[in-house]
């Protein structure tokens, strides 16, 4: 099936564009970032397809899905996706570093495309690091001031003004808009290999999309994208029947069934017919987390069937 980069997104689930575009962006230079704003994207567009479905919704997550897998399987040696806390100290890092560069060019009164873009990529870089948990207080502010500047900057383009340098709130007062302390957070050092990402239940999902829409194209400089609301894109729990939250350690090569006499009367398996069902059962697992309950036994059926007849 195509890459989420070439499935065509559904105007339901318009609102994760902005998140596979950057993950495009990290692609080749950091595919772990890549791997958590295609989760994101994915998560957000759970959250949209439970309050509409669709068949294009449904093509579109099972896609996204299939990207997410093979991402996660290229990067199966990799330590920092192993472990949840290397995992958001990389994300976070990379956001950090790519507010500050555009901090620091705001402040010295040099407005240009990349600056604005930068600005506008760790917002949502902010908004990918809630798949760890909810955002302190700082990072909540950090978010909140990129994507403020990113409105304040673009507004003034449009009614030709020159943008104040720094810090400056929505009513004209100086420093009364400012970011939060931001830290370079130190991956920890040697990880387990297993991972270290607590059951999905256990997180505190953020605010769902009901309430935050973020701009449909990306990157919106110069080209009047980017509306008044741009300062609170959507932030939103795992996606139904799709993919759980938490980022597993490598799977155990399923056993051959040779020779197994409890498995007599049923068909034999090959390798991937038990990573196909061991999909479709995690799939199920995730739906419930949403009380999906349609689509958990809808994949709960796929595996039984493939399980007792060797068929899809």
């Amino acid at each position: 099936m195509a890459n989420s980069g070439e499935l065509e997104i559904p105007p339901k689930l318009k609102a994760v564009r902005p998140y596979l575009l950057l993950a495009r962006d990290h692609d080749k230079r950091d595919p772990v970032v890549a791997f958590f704003c295609r989760h994101y994207a994915m998560e957000t567009a759970l959250a949209l397809d439970k309050q509409d479905k669709s068949p294009d919704n449904k093509i579109f997550l099972s896609g996204l899905m299939d990207r997410l897998e093979k991402s996660k399987e290229d990067l199966r040696s990799d330590e920092i996706l192993s472990n949840e806390l290397a995992s958001q100290a990389h994300v976070e890092t990379c956001a950090s570093k790519i507010f500050v560069y555009a901090d620091n060019e705001d402040r010295a009164g040099r407005f240009h495309k990349a600056m604005l873009k930068s600005f506008y990529k760790s917002g949502l870089l902010f908004d990918v690091m809630q798949t760890f948990g909810e955002l302190s207080e700082d990072l909540q502010k950090t978010r909140k001031y990129a994507k403020w500047k990113v409105t304040y900057i673009t507004g003034c383009q449009k009614r030709g003004e020159t943008p104040h340098a720094g810090p400056l709130d929505e009513e004209g007062e100086e420093g009364a808009m400012a970011p939060g302390n931001i830290s370079f957070p130190v991956p920890p050092a040697g990880s387990s290999g297993a991972s270290s990402f607590p059951p999905p239940a256990a997180r505190q999902p953020p605010p769902g999309p009901s309430t935050q829409q973020p701009d449909p194209a990306y990157p919106p400089v110069n080209q009047n994208l980017i509306p008044p609301g741009m300062h609170a894109p959507p932030t939103t729990p795992e996606q139904p029947g799709m993919y759980q939250g938490g980022i597993p350690g490598p799977q155990p090569t399923p056993p051959s069934i040779d020779g197994q006499t409890s498995n007599k009367g049923y068909p034999k398996l090959s390798t991937d017919d038990f990573t196909k069902a061991q999909k479709y059962c995690k799939y199920a697992g995730s739906s419930l987390q949403y009380d999906d309950i349609p689509t958990a036994v809808d994949y709960l059926e796929k595996a039984l069937r493939l399980l007792k007849t060797g068929k899809e």
